[in-house]
């Protein structure tokens, strides 16, 4: 089993998207499990998706594989798991950060229906989110902006969203995916600055 990491390490780091994939589909499981662990002994528990952390950990991990030197059994393991505990630090640093400046928008908010029972000032809460994020998709790369629209507002699964923008593997769509979320989470963080 290290062997063929080893050989599909070299292979990603040789800018071999399918090695990639398949390298990291071999670790995603156990990086789920562990990133889970993490989580459910962290204060911020209720503020952080591990299936987010999980795919910002590996797209960390892809675009640092080039500096990834293989050190034997378990090497790449334990160099994926510190990159994702770095993912979890910054999302628990990010979650106070929001929380202190009294406002916790989530993606999952994000393009859902109003309540009809919802009270004047929800409604407002509501309408302005959906500004905002209008405003913000407005202002993305077209490619992230259409991942996020298939995705969210159409609830495109994985294959649609691979074959609709023409990517090679059902890893780059979840890739493209997480890094629009990220951009726009940002950007409704800062207000909509990028």
């Amino acid at each position: 089993m290290q062997e063929l990491t080893k050989i599909l390490v070299a292979r990603a780091q040789a800018a071999d998207a399918a090695a990639a994939d398949s390298l990291f589909d071999r670790y995603r499981h156990r990086l789920r499990r562990a990133l889970h662990r993490m989580v459910a002994s962290s204060a911020a528990t209720l503020a952080i998706d591990t299936e987010d952390i999980v795919q910002d950990a590996i797209l960390a991990a892809l675009r640092g594989i080039g500096r990834f030197e293989y050190r034997g059994e378990g090497s790449f393991l334990a160099w994926l798991l510190q990159t994702a505990k770095h993912e979890l630090l910054h999302r628990q640093r990010a979650a106070n950060a929001t929380k202190r400046a009294g406002r916790h928008t989530t993606w999952s908010q994000v393009g859902e229906p109003r309540s009809p029972d919802a009270s004047p000032s929800e409604v407002a809460i509501h309408d302005e989110l959906e500004a905002q994020v209008q405003a913000c998709l407005e202002r993305l790369p077209e490619r992230e902006r259409t991942v996020l629209l298939l995705s969210r507002y159409l609830e495109a699964p994985t294959a649609e969203l691979q074959f609709e923008l023409s990517l090679p593997t059902p890893g780059a769509a979840r890739a493209l995916l997480s890094r629009a979320q990220a951009r726009l989470a940002r950007m409704l963080d800062t207000g909509g600055a990028s």
